[in-house]
């Protein structure tokens, strides 16, 4: 298991210092990673999405040397936030580390355990959406409550970069009965919401399929 663990941790830590980012600790199998400290990141809201497809793409090439030695895949969820946090050296008198603080930090982190009920790669919160550009196609899902906060917020998916539109050539289309589909499940119409959940299957090259169901 330490093995195989490694052999996971080391290409993503890999990918994410390539790209700026910070580890903060590992917990088990999973990576906390910050950007922006100590040291500023331009643009880090691309920067940590950039990361996240890296890191998918990465593992998939590791899942087929896997599956080679006839092991089982690592499936992994990422969750990205952005917003203010109080990052510095944080502990006991005994012992401290350089960690992170904060709303927004608590906001990934919950972004990234409901990966796997929205059937998603990757969950971003809408201040991490609102930094990009036109760099990669992301898709509202829904409104998440965060504990001790009385507004919802916006969450968002990450579909692919730029290019992934040359391959989804109805984006668009899609894109507007989707949007209708939200409108009438907030609006708690569900039964019609579910009629259009079961044409959106197909759409988005299926890779929305679980979040639909």
């Amino acid at each position: 298991l330490t093995e195989l663990v490694n052999r996971f941790l080391t290409p993503m830590t890999d990918i994410i210092m390539d790209n700026e980012g910070t580890i903060d600790k590992y917990m088990g199998d999973c990576i906390f990673a910050l950007f922006n400290a100590p040291l500023d990141v331009a643009h880090q809201e691309y920067m940590a999405v950039k990361t996240s497809v890296e890191m998918y793409k990465r593992l998939e090439e590791l899942n087929a040397e896997l599956e080679s030695e006839g092991l089982l895949p690592i499936n992994i969820g990422i969750g990205i936030n952005t917003g203010e946090a109080v990052v510095g050296n944080m502990g006991s008198d005994q012992r401290f580390d350089y960690s992170v603080l904060g709303d927004s930090v608590n906001l990934a982190a919950r972004l990234e355990s409901q990966t796997k009920a929205y059937g998603v790669k990757t969950l971003i919160g809408q201040e991490t959406k609102d930094g990009l550009n036109e760099e990669f196609i992301t898709l509202e899902l829904d409104n998440v409550a965060v504990k001790g906060k009385e507004d919802a917020v916006t969450i968002h998916t990450v579909l692919g970069e730029e290019e992934w539109l040359n391959n989804n050539t109805n984006y668009h289309v899609e894109v507007k009965v989707h949007n209708e589909m939200l409108k009438l499940y907030k609006a708690r119409q569900f039964d019609v919401a579910i009629k259009f959940c079961e044409d959106l299957k197909r759409c988005f090259g299926g890779e929305l399929e679980e979040y639909y169901n």
